[in-house]
């Protein structure tokens, strides 16, 4: 089996400010009968969203099945032509790339939902768009996407994806947290297991914070700056914290409908006064909220772990990393642990990374999504492979 691999990753995420891409090397080597990975991130590009674009894809949800499919198409499109500008401006060698490996734009994400007896209430379902049969003839390589499908069927959250990852290119760390659209969180109990790795969405972040700060003309809020003006809203963030989610135990996952269903609404009356200080109050509530909540996330989880006589670290990734309000707020809520920002690359595209590995990983047959975090029935290697006609030879002899 091969050794090196090339991978681009593709990542669309909840918080709707872009796409990343990563051009990736993943070397598999062995060491003491253990099968070991590095990486090494070549070229990446971060293409945002236009005010259409993001318009298209928040309320893709609410389109009818026709609708939904013209605008996957489009998309699709809008990606190829954003994948071909990298390979083409890279002036790389490219034939020796195993994988275009894409997470897609989710557009409903519902897993099985269980009650306190644990038995199923409905059956579970999530879509991310992307077509990769166009994908591959349109860039000339082989594509790999889709990889939800197979965990949600087994019976599992179908997320979160990154924590394999996580388990084998990040083991130094004990807590790998992202703060994307939704604040999710990945660790191993028994680092001499990889079964032993979990993984859970705790709250949403980017998703609410950047809503909040387009109603003052922003895009984000840069820094926490707007937030850092307005002050906390004591009865709403009880009212945040009071959410049926948070009771729950892991895994659990988080989807834009439910932030949609439950968060926005304690927002609104607030939000319709565009009164600028309020919007201030509500920003600086909700990244409190985030904080806390991961806060509680991490206490709870190190009561279930060894003693230690050093710090745990913990790996902040995702756009919330620059948000040093609530970065500053994590630091004072987690006195015990060593709170470590990633590098400006790695902050930017440890998803996009981490899904070019998955793609690798589902070539080569091994497992990509772990039971352990998701709550499925059993391990599997998700994502569809759709290969390029030109690729077609190349694959079968590989």
């Amino acid at each position: 089996m091969k050794k090196i691999y090339h991978s681009i990753g593709l990542m669309s995420g909840t918080s709707l400010d872009g796409l990343d891409i990563a051009l990736c090397q993943f070397e598999n080597y062995t060491k003491n009968n253990s099968s070991l990975w590095n990486y090494k991130i070549i070229k990446t590009e971060f293409v945002e969203y236009d005010k259409t674009w993001k318009n298209k894809l928040q309320n893709a949800h609410l389109l009818s099945a026709f609708e939904l499919k013209k605008l996957e198409t489009e998309w699709t499109d809008f990606l190829v032509k954003k994948i071909n500008k990298f390979v083409l401006q890279s002036k790389m060698d490219f034939t020796s790339l195993d994988c275009l490996s894409s997470h897609g734009h989710t557009v409903f994400h519902q897993p099985i939902q269980k009650n306190k007896n644990q038995k199923k209430e409905q059956l579970g379902f999530t879509l991310q768009i992307g077509n990769g049969a166009m994908l591959a003839e349109q860039t000339g390589f082989r594509v790999v996407c889709d990889f939800r499908q197979t965990d949600v069927a087994l019976g599992g959250q179908g997320a979160p994806l990154v924590p394999i990852g996580d388990e084998l290119l990040f083991s130094d760390y004990d807590f790998c947290l992202n703060l994307g659209g939704i604040a999710n969180i990945s660790f191993n109990k028994d680092k001499k297991n990889i079964n032993s790795r979990f993984a859970f969405d705790i709250c949403p972040c980017n998703m609410v914070l950047n809503y909040l700060s387009s109603r003052l003309g922003f895009e984000y809020d840069e820094g926490g700056k707007l937030a850092k003006k307005g002050k906390i809203d004591k009865k709403l963030l009880q009212k945040l914290n009071d959410l049926e989610f948070y009771k729950q135990d892991y895994p659990k996952s988080l989807g834009r409908e439910w932030v949609e269903k439950f968060v926005f609404p304690l927002l609104e009356t607030e939000i319709l006064s565009q009164n600028e200080l309020v919007i201030k109050d509500l920003l600086h509530t909700c990244t409190y909220h985030s904080a806390f909540q991961i806060a509680e996330s991490i206490t709870k989880i190190e009561l279930t772990l060894p003693k230690m006589k050093t710090k745990r670290k913990l790996l902040i990734t995702g756009g919330g990393a620059y948000n040093d309000l609530l970065i500053d707020y994590l630091n004072k809520l987690l006195p015990t642990i060593e709170v470590e920002k990633g590098s400006e690359t790695l902050i930017a595209y440890k998803e996009a990374l981490i899904f070019a590995f998955l793609g690798v990983l589902r070539l080569r047959g091994e497992t990509n999504t772990l039971a352990s975090v998701t709550g499925a029935t059993k391990n599997s290697c998700g994502g569809s492979i759709y290969l390029a006609e030109s690729e077609v030879a190349i694959f079968l002899e590989s």
